[in-house]
């Protein structure tokens, strides 16, 4: 009867240094992921009337301050540090057919997947915008972090291109900002 209240008293020890080592490992591991923070980056996902079109290969993105451009890297952008810190962040791309300038992006939404709609005729319900949008000028996004997920939709953010540029797959048109 002794020889069983040692053993389980030893198997209780071994429970008990077993977990206080996971939770040095633990808080160890943590304290290196702060020190060696992953890059921001984020993927962009587009639809035209509700079909999966080619995403953007470089995006520009342009506060009052600067301007970069970014190329697609292993599915993802990689956004530079300083325009983490930006109040907003404008957001220029093509996808065939058409030039996309998203307006005062808040720089949290750079760390996450994005889904964006474009539509000829008619979006979906969920989607809201001013009483006499032009569909075809419009973008919906849904910034997929968090939870809820956030969505904006913004109207004169998307430009048709000419179809010469349509159908080659290369724009005669940079994407970055449109000159007004």
């Amino acid at each position: 009867m002794l020889a069983t209240k040692i053993v389980s008293t030893s198997r209780g020890s071994t429970l008990c240094s077993c977990a206080l080592l996971l939770c040095f490992h633990a808080a160890k591991l943590s304290g290196q992921s702060a020190t060696h923070e992953k890059p921001q980056c984020f993927s962009v996902d587009v639809r035209l009337n509700g079909k999966p079109v080619d995403g953007p290969q470089i995006i520009t993105l342009k506060t009052k301050q600067s301007e970069s451009t970014v190329s697609l890297e292993g599915g993802c952008f990689i956004v530079p540090p300083t325009l983490l810190t930006e109040k907003a962040v404008d957001v220029f791309f093509t996808v065939p057919g058409n030039k996309i300038h998203l307006v005062a992006i808040s720089p949290s939404f750079f760390t996450s997947p994005w889904d964006i709609d474009l539509e000829d005729k008619k979006f979906d319900k969920n989607v809201s915008l001013p009483k006499h949008a032009r569909i075809r000028e419009a973008c919906a996004v849904v910034f997929h972090g968090g939870e809820p997920e956030n969505a904006l939709s913004q109207t004169g953010c998307r430009t048709s291109l000419p179809d010469t540029a349509t159908r080659t797959g290369k724009s005669t048109d940079s994407a970055g900002p449109r000159k007004m």
